[in-house]
């Protein structure tokens, strides 16, 4: 493999961690779906198995929950031609509320969560997907806070 393989490689697995974070937070959960294998496995603080498991889940969102995940320090090791692993920073915004369904913005103290996304990647016959992505957190807004945070 020569380096503009790998480049090619490193970005399209980059463009997929994004088209995560948009599709979530813009709620095309059809389009999130696809973005795993078919036996792919999601890992927020439950393990989801397939993709099934995945848009179950999504069902299962809250309307009243807005959210914007920031992706930084997108990292990705091409392992070769068809697998990649990475990491990606993720600093998460949300705010769960009425609040949430106008389309203004919404007053808040800061990130609800930071921590890192852990990534396995591999080459399908319509592009790359996730075969896995296993979330790390490092930081979390205390649920106390939070409840203040709702109440004001």
């Amino acid at each position: 493999m020569d380096d503009a393989e790998r480049r090619t490689i490193q970005q399209d697995c980059e463009a997929l961690s994004i088209a995560y974070a948009r599709a979530v937070d813009f709620r095309d959960y059809d389009e999130f779906v696809n973005l795993f294998t078919e036996d792919g496995t999601l890992e927020t603080g439950v393990r989801l198995e397939g993709k099934q498991a995945i848009a179950a889940s999504l069902k299962r969102r809250p309307d009243e929950l807005r959210s914007r995940h920031v992706l930084t320090n997108i990292f990705v090791n091409v392992v070769n031609r068809d697998e990649a692993t990475g990491i990606s920073y993720l600093t998460l915004y949300r705010h769960v509320g009425p609040e949430s369904l106008r389309s203004g913005p919404i007053s808040f103290d800061g990130p609800f969560a930071i921590g890192h996304y852990q990534d396995v990647f591999v080459r399908m016959d319509d592009g790359w997907r996730f075969k896995s992505r296993v979330l790390h957190m490092a930081f979390r807004l205390d649920e106390a806070r939070e409840v203040s945070q709702k109440e004001n």
